[in-house]
């Protein structure tokens, strides 16, 4: 088991937003504008335990930053595809807890999602690997009217095993993504 430091610039953001979220005022349409922000994140963590990671592809802007471990640079389709490579040999599952969301503005807002995971690899060997950490995430209301993920940082806490890979070899693609699904045409 590891215990990582909480990086510093992650803990501020949660910080800030856990101030924030607590004096902001809130109207049933904040409310409702809450709520689909929480749905964005939680459909983000379906979409890996259902193996849908295509489906998480279009929860990203088209200006996505990732920062796992350290700013990465990588598109939402990027980070879908290498969710559904990381997870095609595991059982897993994605908990997240005591959401808070602070709305910035109209438009943009930051939620902070406590996170535990637990993947067990299908193998021979049952290998388990659990995480606990923080997600600090940044969400945009975008023309389509669908709140979308703009930044998506994870603070590690604790981790209980390691990954046995995390990165697609070169030339690795999954079977049918030619069929990867925009949300627009979920919504017909």
């Amino acid at each position: 088991m590891h215990v990582m430091k909480f990086d510093p610039k992650i803990k501020a953001l949660v910080v800030e937003v856990m101030q924030k979220s607590r004096c902001q005022q809130c109207t049933p349409e904040t409310l409702c504008k809450i709520h689909k922000i929480i749905e964005t994140q939680y459909y983000y963590y379906w979409c890996m335990d259902m193996k849908k990671e295509e489906y998480a592809a279009d929860l990203f802007t088209s200006d996505f930053v990732y920062n796992c471990f350290g700013e990465q640079d990588i598109s939402g389709k990027d980070q879908a595809l290498r969710s559904k490579f990381v997870n095609r040999n595991m059982c897993t599952m994605h908990m997240s807890h005591q959401p808070l969301v602070w709305l910035i503005d109209d438009n943009t807002a930051r939620g902070i999602f406590l996170y535990e995971d637990h993947h067990t690899y299908k193998d021979s060997d049952n290998y388990t690997v659990q995480n606990y950490s923080v997600y600090c995430d940044d969400f945009r209301l975008c023309d389509d009217g669908l709140w979308r993920i703009s930044q998506m940082r994870i603070g590690y806490r604790k981790m209980d095993g390691q990954f046995k890979e995390t990165n697609p070899p070169d030339g690795w693609m999954p079977k049918h993504i030619d069929t990867w699904t925009p949300a627009q045409e979920m919504k017909k």
